[in-house]
């Protein structure tokens, strides 16, 4: 399979194409837009209030002149220039006809309204002698006696914090875009990684490496999870796949042999020639073989129905007690006529959901396995518990140690059933029925014999 240059060479131009880097990317916008607003907040507010404290400070002051006595107005007005060695503080006392009486301020600006509120001054304005930099901000009051008071006060503070505010604010916006795409560039470097491996990883599967499995790190993320469940996918593929090799080879080594004492008999029987009676009988065999093959095929083709999962669609409500019952008198007497004890224990149990036909032929093959191989003078016990556990139990040789796991698979027998009847898919049925449904199916020697549980789930 041909490389994927877009899975071997890591470049920007691939990180940009991916879907991480454009969703963190998208976040990243997100977030810088919410650190935008959270500054622009934390400079509106910090204006509103500084200003609002300034102009407290301002009519605070001009009320302070109000309060003075007439005759000390112009001495106060000279007090305030004189104590401000910053120059912050700028104030002029106008008569009558505005000319200056004290204060630094020399000419009272145009556009000036001496109305007891507060202004905004240009720096340009001529009389004030502002700061280039810098606005003012200040109150003209007119005093009963017809002269004037200007007071101008530099908005420093609130410059200075807009100024810090809008620093911060490029700074940090600089930062939160170079995160953003050191952040967007890392996490869509390590999905890549990651799709690398695993694009790695189903190459060699497609190559036909079927035990291979998809990467996991153990942590648990998405990745993991998909890899988790695409490997749980292979694990069933390959041993679906298995299933079909070890059925294809296991039908040709089974059937081989029915095949060719069905030839030979018809081909003796053709040859000896003999009286009609020994044509019959000769194709009496033969039909018995061919039955026996196609009972063969049936399993197969009734194994092969329940593993492909059809049978799912029709589930409903079983009762396990019933089926239980139904199935002890099936082989009750069965068992009777090899000389086996039966024993039935059946408690109270809450229905599944299940198919009923395919629950019986389980619990069915499981007894049809135990009264075949249990000697005569043995046991058998059939129990249900309210949990809803299926357990068959026998006092027969057991399982041979080897083949414990095998048996579950198509045409495998141990050495004691060759002389017994069956083709070795009996077992097979019974795995497929519990994987069909989610029941766990167990099965172990009990010295003497083995028990076999099903481990229905109930409710």
């Amino acid at each position: 399979m041909p490389s994927d240059p877009t899975m071997s060479n890591f470049s920007i131009g691939t990180l940009a194409r991916t879907n991480a880097f454009r969703l963190t990317l998208l976040f990243s916008g997100l977030l810088i837009g919410s650190v935008l607003v959270l500054f622009g907040l934390i400079y509106w507010n910090t204006e509103i209030f500084l200003s609002e404290r300034f102009n407290e400070s301002l009519q605070q002051e001009a009320q302070e002149f109000v309060r003075a006595p007439p005759d000390q107005l112009a001495m106060e007005v000279d007090n305030l220039v004189a104590s401000d060695p910053l120059n912050d503080w700028q104030a002029g006392l106008f008569s009558a006809d505005r000319q200056p009486l004290a204060g630094n301020i020399k000419k009272i600006p145009e556009r000036v309204e001496f109305d007891g509120l507060i202004h905004d001054f240009s720096t340009r304005m001529d009389g004030i002698n502002g700061h280039s930099s810098l606005d003012l901000r200040g109150i003209g009051m007119a005093f009963p006696d017809g002269r004037f008071l200007l007071l101008v006060n530099r908005a420093h503070e609130v410059h200075e914090v807009r100024e810090v505010i809008t620093r911060a604010m490029g700074w940090g916006l600089a930062a939160s875009v170079a995160l953003a795409l050191l952040g967007g560039l890392t996490f869509s470097f390590l999905s890549l990684r990651r799709i690398e491996a695993m694009h790695r990883s189903a190459a060699a599967i497609m190559n036909g490496d079927l035990s291979r499995r998809l990467p996991v790190d153990g942590s648990g993320d998405d990745f993991d999870k998909l890899a988790n469940i695409v490997n749980a996918m292979l694990a069933e593929i390959e041993r679906l796949i298995g299933d079909v090799k070890a059925a294809g080879d296991n039908i040709a080594h089974d059937l081989r042999t029915p095949l060719t004492r069905l030839r030979t008999r018809l081909e003796g029987a053709l040859r000896r020639g003999g009286t009609v009676e020994d044509h019959r009988a000769a194709m009496e065999d033969a039909i018995t073989e061919t039955d026996q093959i196609l009972a063969t095929f049936r399993a197969l083709l009734r194994i092969s129905e329940v593993e492909a999962g059809a049978r799912r669609a029709g589930f409903g409500e079983v009762d396990l007690v019933g089926l239980m019952h139904s199935a002890a008198e099936l082989f009750e007497p069965l068992a009777a006529e090899r000389g086996l004890t039966f024993t039935v224990s059946i408690a109270s149990a809450a229905a599944v959901r299940g198919d009923p036909d395919l629950l019986f032929e389980a619990v069915a093959n499981l007894l049809d396995n135990a009264v075949k191989f249990t000697p005569a003078g043995g046991e058998v016990t059939l129990t249900l518990s309210a949990d809803g556990e299926i357990a068959v139990a026998d006092s027969g040789p057991g399982l041979p140690a080897d083949l414990k796991e095998a048996l579950l698979q198509r045409f495998t027998r141990g050495d004691k059933a060759r002389h017994l009847p069956g083709n070795g898919l009996g077992l097979s049925l019974v795995a497929a029925v519990t994987r069909l449904h989610g029941f766990g199916l167990s099965m172990n020697n009990t010295d003497p014999g083995c028990r076999a549980i099903i481990a229905a789930k109930v409710g």
